[in-house]
């Protein structure tokens, strides 16, 4: 019977090794770039703006559009006019407008046209002097809108065009603007502004104005506006960085009845001057009337009075007791 193999003193014999495992076919993922980072984060910040369901502030330009709707800036006027305007579509009107009697200019008529699409707004007018303007207005979409404007004057730096675009978002709003832009010598008027909700009342803005009207000459402005809406009011609060301030207030009475108030500190080349002013709007049912009063001791008034449907009354009065000036004015406006 042979003798089991006997192995050498001091030699343990190599154990055996397990088998190797199979190559996995995927290979291990690689961290996300640069670009992937930013989009997580960008997602993340959209995701909490959702949460916070912010409204939308409206423009920065539009931040006293209240208050000024209570005011009589483009209502009063003396003399006499009369309005005529002729629906000769759904989306086409004509507008035919005659003045005389007032005091700082001349008779004259001025002839208007609109088309108002369901993208579009294109509008023009021509006055007996020559001067002619023409406004467009074309929305790519419901937040997204172009808008061009123009003006075309025999008189000497009255002529004008600007370039204009808007968006909306959800709780923001952009705007930027040209006037005059010259690409070739660099020089007109670029406007940029920005406005954003920062909670459901309160909406904060800024506004950089860049003015170059020669090559060797510019100017930067900034501007900072502040706007807090209520249930029934708005309060509105603005700084220009060439020493102006202005604050506003409007209320909203009732359904028939709203108030503003405005007030105006100017500071800059040390002067020192101030204008408060306040306004009323007033509706009935067939009238509407204006009033305005502020320190400079100037009362305006307008009476709208809707004698049938399509056609008002106009009645207009001013008096300047600083100045010691007053005008009336009558007017019709009359819808065919």
């Amino acid at each position: 019977m042979a003798s089991p193999l006997k192995t050498p003193l001091g030699f343990n014999p190599i154990p055996s090794m397990p088998a190797a495992a199979p190559a996995s076919s995927e290979a291990p993922a690689a961290p996300a770039g640069l670009l992937d980072q930013a989009k997580n984060a960008f997602a993340k910040v959209n995701k909490f703006r959702d949460d916070l369901n912010l409204p939308n502030p409206g423009t920065y330009e539009g931040v006293n559009r209240e208050v000024k709707h209570t005011f009589l800036t483009n209502h009063v006027f003396d003399g006499a006019r009369c309005d005529i305007t002729k629906v000769l579509t759904p989306n086409f009107q004509v507008t035919h407008s005659f003045a005389m009697g007032a005091s700082a200019s001349p008779s004259s008529y001025n002839f208007g046209t609109a088309f108002i699409g369901q993208q579009s707004f294109l509008s023009g007018n021509l006055d007996t002097d020559g001067n002619v303007q023409a406004r467009a207005n074309y929305a790519w979409s419901g937040n997204n809108v172009t808008k061009a404007q123009a003006q075309f004057s025999n008189t000497p730096g009255h002529s004008m065009l600007q370039a204009e675009q808007d968006y909306n978002g959800k709780d923001f709003n952009i705007n930027v603007k040209a006037v005059n832009p010259s690409p070739v010598e660099g020089t007109g008027i670029y406007i940029g502004s920005y406005l954003q909700s920062v909670s459901q009342h309160l909406a904060l803005g800024a506004e950089a104005v860049y003015q170059r009207p020669t090559p060797g000459q510019e100017e930067t402005t900034l501007s900072y506006v502040a706007k807090y809406t209520g249930q029934d009011y708005v309060a509105t609060a603005q700084w220009q960085g060439f020493g102006a301030f202005q604050a506003g207030y409007y209320l909203r009475y009732s359904d028939k009845v709203d108030f503003g108030t405005e007030i105006q500190l100017l500071t800059a080349g040390g002067r020192r001057e101030a204008v408060a002013t306040v306004g009323g709007k007033f509706e009935f049912r067939r009238s509407t009337f204006r009033g305005q009063v502020d320190t400079t001791g100037k009362v305006s008034a307008v009476l709208e009075e809707k004698i049938v449907p399509g056609f008002s009354f106009l009645v207009s009065g001013e008096m300047d007791h600083g100045k010691g000036q007053s005008k009336f004015g009558v007017g019709m406006m009359w819808e065919v």
